[in-house]
């Protein structure tokens, strides 16, 4: 469990870095991880600001079926939507009535030609145009969640 709590405790360091290089509202990762009991049915790492409700513990949507996760599996990029209530890629109605997400960027983690998890960032004031620097932020949390787990990528 210890080993458990430090990957997870490095996960929430990267996304609150994140949180903060996008002025974001909340920053995820779901990931399946095994090893270490995580699924991506439920957050491995968060972070948000004081006012957004966290997400973890919520595991009743299957995420692998929801459209923003078979787009990511597909498409194998960064899915960046501006604006949650005008885009072709839905995202699950919960993130959005519950969450009160409003614009969001997902980004893929891929170990072994497989969409082994992914990383939201969620942005709930409104609708917004993502920069070129919130973009690279993400990149950079992507890298740094795949230098964590790249010690056990030869067992997923």
């Amino acid at each position: 469990m210890k080993a458990a709590q430090d990957i997870g405790g490095r996960f929430d360091a990267v996304l609150s870095a994140l949180l903060d290089g996008t002025a974001g509202s909340r920053t995820t990762l779901r990931i399946d991880l095994p090893e270490f009991g995580f699924h991506v049915n439920d957050v491995a790492g968060e972070a948000r600001r004081p006012e957004e409700k966290s997400l973890r513990g919520e595991t009743g949507i299957d995420q692998r079926a929801v459209e923003t996760v078979k787009w990511l599996d597909r498409e194998r990029r960064p899915l960046i939507q501006g604006d949650l209530s005008n885009t072709d890629v839905p995202a699950p109605q919960a993130l959005i009535e519950i969450y009160g997400a409003r614009a969001q960027m997902l980004a893929p983690i891929i170990v072994k030609d497989a969409l082994q998890g992914w990383i939201s960032v969620h942005y709930s004031k409104g609708a917004r145009d993502w920069s070129a620097a919130d973009t690279a932020a993400l990149d950079e949390a992507v890298k740094s969640v795949q230098a964590i787990i790249a010690p056990y990528a030869g067992r997923l």
